[in-house]
């Protein structure tokens, strides 16, 4: 390294180069000051640059020389110290400034965050950026995230208008949902990180929100204060996310058909914008398609992007949002209600196949049962309703749907009379039910029935009626539902096997746990080369296979992967929480069994450090498995 002096003047900062957005004005004046005093102590790192030199890294020092050169402290010809660097690239320059300005002084947290996604994006790994700016793995995570911010928020988060943990909330909002609460802080508004992240991930599927034709919708909205499509609410979720799921599919295929170079569909809260760059359109470069669908149902395209040089490890683990404080929840709402659906179907049809008991509920819910005007009411349970109108209905509630549309034929009654404006009837089971009909009639009817048909006809009402209480919650308490299926020894895994629907609704760290679990990764082999959507294929395609008694799958495997069950389908339902109490008292109870015990020297419990063979995956089950570049 050869040290030369170049003259002030012949100095010229390089436009774009320097990852230091942010100069405190004070801090310059302390410089500035410092120079004066004692010299400059470090040179500079300059390129040739015409006549003059370009500053690669220095950029400080260079504008506190020129600050006491315009109050005549010092001449503009004063001589500068530098190191010339004639055999650098345009990213080799910002790479070292990168450096530099990390290791010189702490950048402010937003230059930090694209100093960091620009060593990252050139391949750098997240122990090496962090062991250069002297900070955790976990910060420099967090940092990176907020490189994925629109410029708008950005420029906020240098300004103070965004505190460090708004700005980390901001990033689970898409591009066009931050600039308009970057918006709304030039009206007043002011936000803290729990109201944003409150906002922006418990959003309701509104209308503006859908990208299908809104006719596809067979159910009721609901309108909220205004009659504008963002104040207008789907009522039933589950037929928007279908709907919405289904014209995103449609969209990422119409690009594939287009020849985009890559169609990606991001499911998560949060996208890793960072990790992408777009294209240069002079290179002739040809971009690929991103779809971020949020599980609000919220959608965002990002058009000509292509990956940055992120290596795979770091990619996965930065593809989450930052360390938020409030923890994504074990189970979405979707993903409650569909099982508390299947586990109330489950327990509908134990009961019609259980007289007694079903009388005993049936006592239950007549002495519960009332209007506020004091008549008794039956109401079918919302489970039936959820299957009603699902492309893939349960066994449960076709066997359900058959016997309710017996017992319209035997009472001879079609249901009440529906005006022009009502909606249809979503089966047998809705006008069996429903009100408005000739109760005289019925008496003469249920007259002639037989003891056994009665009994039939008073199991069936009384089936049709009960199930979990609450299905947007998981009911893991003592209740009278989980009583009784515990009484009639209702077996899930009978009538129900986890498909897609239920796959594609768990995050891709849930999915590698079933796959674990169950067995599947012996022979599925490495987790981190799928991507979600193919782990959601290669674990229906596993299930099915198994339930189907495969017999090119090993009869332990299969028989492992018809008894893999999630807690949450238990009865009652066991939470994350449940779990590891439960863990550590066993743990705790093994401990004092194992107490005092001697064990002969060198004898192995359990079979640790043997490998499991892994055994090749299927062809059918994914037909191709591409590494994230």
């Amino acid at each position: 390294m050869t040290i030369q002096t170049i003259p002030l003047n012949k100095l010229t900062v390089a436009e774009g180069n320097n990852p230091r957005r942010s100069m405190d004005s004070a801090a310059l004046e302390g410089l500035a000051a410092s120079i004066l005093t004692d010299g400059l102590l470090q040179n500079l790192v300059v390129q040739k640059a015409g006549r003059k030199f370009r500053i690669v890294s220095g950029e400080r020092r260079y504008r506190a020389l020129s600050l006491l050169a315009e109050r005549g402290d010092i001449d503009k010809t004063h001589p500068v110290p530098v190191e010339v660097r004639g055999d650098l690239t345009e990213t080799e320059a910002l790479r070292l400034a990168t450096v530099e300005n990390i290791q010189r002084e702490q950048l402010a947290p937003m230059d930090e965050a694209d100093a960091f996604a620009t060593l990252l994006g050139e391949g750098a790994s997240l122990e090496d950026v962090a062991a250069k700016a002297g900070v955790s793995v976990l910060t420099v995570k967090r940092r990176v995230a907020l490189a994925s911010l629109c410029e708008e928020a950005k420029e906020k988060v240098r300004e103070g208008e965004f505190t460090l943990s708004a700005a980390e909330a901001l990033t689970l909002g898409t591009h066009e949902q931050q600039r308009a609460f970057v918006e709304q802080l030039a009206q007043g508004y002011t936000y803290d990180a729990e109201d944003l992240r409150d906002r922006l991930t418990g959003e309701k599927p509104a209308l503006s929100l859908a990208i299908f034709p809104v006719e596809q919708y067979e159910g009721t909205t609901t309108a909220d204060l205004f009659a504008d499509e963002d104040n207008t609410f789907f009522d039933d979720a589950e037929q928007f996310y279908r709907l919405q799921s289904e014209a995103v599919e449609a969209l990422a295929e119409h690009h594939r058909e287009a020849g985009a170079a890559f169609v990606e569909v991001l499911t998560e809260s949060y996208a890793p914008w960072w990790q992408y760059r777009e294209v240069d359109t002079e290179e002739g470069e040809t971009g690929g398609v991103v779809i971020h669908f949020k599980p609000s149902g919220r959608v965002e395209v990002r058009e000509g992007l292509l990956h940055r040089q992120v290596s795979p490890s770091v990619a996965e683990e930065t593809s989450e949002a930052p360390n938020l404080p409030k923890p994504q929840p074990e189970y979405s709402g979707p993903v409650i209600r569909m099982m508390s659906a299947h586990k109330s179907l489950a327990v509908m049809e134990a009961l019609m196949a259980n007289p007694r008991k079903a009388k005993e509920v049936a006592v239950i819910n007549l002495l519960n049962a009332h209007d506020g005007a004091g008549r008794m009411r039956l109401d079918a349970h919302p489970a039936l309703a959820y299957f009603a109108q699902s492309e893939s209905q349960p066994t449960s509630y076709l066997a359900i749907e058959r016997e309710a549309q017996d017992m319209m034929n035997g009472l001879g009654v079609e249901g009440r009379q529906r005006s022009p404006y009502d909606r249809p009837a979503r089966g047998a089971w809705e006008r069996l039910l429903a009100d408005m009909k000739d109760p005289c009639g019925l008496y003469e009817v249920v007259q002639g029935f037989s003891d056994a048909e009665l009994d039939q006809l008073h199991l069936f009402l009384t089936a049709l009626t009960f199930g979990q209480g609450n299905m947007d919650a998981l009911d893991s308490h003592d209740s009278l539902f989980n009583r009784v299926a515990v009484h009639l020894d209702v077996a899930m895994r009978d009538g129900w096997k986890p498909d897609e629907a239920f796959l594609s609704r768990r995050r891709k760290d849930q999915l590698e746990t079933i796959a674990k679990e169950c067995g599947a990764i012996a022979r599925m082999g490495r987790m981190k080369d799928y991507s979600k959507a193919q782990l959601v294929a290669a674990l229906a395609r596993h299930f099915e296979r198994c339930a189907e008694a495969d017999s090119t799958i090993p009869e332990e495997m299969r028989n492992r992967a018809n008894a893999w069950l999630p807690d949450a389908m238990r009865f009652p339902a066991v939470t994350a929480e449940d779990a590891l109490e439960w863990q550590e008292e066993e743990e705790a109870t093994c401990a004092e069994a194992d107490d005092g015990e001697e064990t002969e020297e060198g004898e192995t419990e359990g079979g640790e450090g043997e490998d499991e063979e892994v055994m090749p995956l299927d062809a059918e089950d994914v037909c191709s498995v591409e590494v994230a570049a």
